[in-house]
């Protein structure tokens, strides 16, 4: 099958797929996941990993845009209001994951340098699944508030995590050879700064001149050919220059929700036309995840699994009782930060680059375990969003009742 029939079967069946899971009150996100799992090569193989590798650039197109749209959290108005906040609890929920899972990892005799690499991709929470669950419910609240922030934050602190253990990683390795330590140092430390200030001046640079020439379009149409402009330029450039396309696209979001009073106008249209890259992305991750992976978890794998949601769940908890916030938060934001695959498996291939020596352990327990968090994450997500009585769909659908 070519790439457009396989286009055209993926929105098809996202579609069909989005409506069934309805009837059980499942994620529309998990409908699109279970979609793409059946059309992909682990089930009937109608899309090919040729087809996946085809059609990768409009996952990546897919994700700045969601990322773009989580940008605006960083309203400043609003981030001096709950910033300090939402960096501690961010700070909680993430630390206490990586300690877990390195404490456990070490346990098991594991590397230092594996336990640290698995450690630092602990921390990551997929911003994509979780943002389509909270749109989906049309939720709102202190714990969606706390949620929409903590996703922006939390894959920064995860990228710094990784950057540092790497750069530990290395230090550890140069420090035999004849360099002097300040060059290994330099060596190590550098993709760290290079990856964080040098994403965000690109996203900053690409987002003053989206916020500049906002100001002298009107029409729909030249609106989103603007923004798919904007967001297609700067994921490009991020892969060109080696930096985040993650931490770029938020930073492009963050640039226009504080310099253009048309920023509201801008995010509202691009929330019309996006369900199509939301569905193309989704269905391709479901397709790309390979079901035959779960059965090699083993030990580690599994003391992953349980070591992150452990961490992810009381850090979560203690970090809002902690810090007084509303109880809807301190019970069920544990719940909702569960969903883990993009960036995770990015660190992954990272990681297969960097450090070959520890790839393999590191790869086969992110990658079986992307697989678990990809298919029951944004059930949590929804649970959560149910029982704090923030899905609005919900308390319609039971005013109904």
């Amino acid at each position: 099958m070519n790439e457009l029939s396989s286009l055209g079967l993926i929105l098809l069946l996202a579609l069909a797929a989005g409506h069934l899971v309805k009837f059980v009150r499942v994620p529309e996100v998990s409908g699109y996941i279970l979609a793409g799992v059946v059309l992909g090569p682990s089930v009937l193989g109608w899309v090919s990993a040729q087809n996946l590798a085809a059609l990768e650039v409009l996952s990546e197109v897919a994700l700045g845009l969601i990322l773009f749209s989580i940008g605006t959290v960083f309203e400043v108005s609003r981030f001096r209001r709950v910033g300090i906040v939402v960096l501690q609890l961010t700070l909680w929920e993430s630390a206490l994951a990586a300690l877990i899972v390195v404490g456990g990892m070490l346990a098991l005799g594991l590397r230092w340098q594996t336990a640290l690499l698995l450690g630092a991709i602990a921390m990551a929470t997929a911003p994509a699944s979780t943002l389509m669950v909270i749109r989906e419910n049309d939720s709102e609240g202190p714990l969606t508030d706390s949620l929409l922030s903590i996703i922006a934050l939390n894959n920064i602190y995860c990228i710094t995590a990784y950057s540092l253990a790497a750069a530990a990683i290395e230090l550890a390795s140069g420090l035999g050879r004849p360099a002097s330590p300040l060059v290994v140092l330099y060596a190590a430390l550098y993709p760290l700064v290079w990856q964080l200030v040098g994403s965000v001046a690109l996203g900053f640079l690409v987002g003053l001149l989206l916020a500049k020439w906002a100001s002298s379009v009107t029409e729909t149409g030249e609106t989103l050919i603007l923004l798919g402009g904007s967001i297609l330029f700067c994921v490009g450039a991020a892969r060109v220059l080696d930096l985040s396309p993650l931490i770029a696209s938020m930073a492009v979001g963050a640039t226009v929700v504080n310099l253009t009073h048309r920023s509201q106008p801008l995010f509202e249209t691009l929330q019309k036309a996006d369900p199509p890259f939301y569905a193309i992305f989704f269905v391709l991750a479901g397709a790309d995840l390979d079901l035959t992976l779960v059965g090699s978890l083993g030990s580690a794998g599994a003391l992953y699994l349980i070591g992150r949601a452990a961490g992810k769940l009381v850090g979560a908890r203690v970090g809002a009782r902690r810090l007084g916030l509303h109880v809807s938060v301190e019970r069920y934001l544990g719940l909702a930060l569960l969903a883990q695959a993009g960036l995770a498996v990015g660190l992954t291939i990272a990681t297969e680059r960097r450090f070959p020596d520890f790839a393999p352990e590191v790869t086969a327990i992110i990658l079986a375990s992307v697989v678990v968090y990809e298919m029951f994450g944004p059930l949590s997500t929804r649970f959560a969003l149910v029982r704090s009585g923030e899905a609005r769909r919900q308390r319609e659908e039971e005013l109904v009742i």
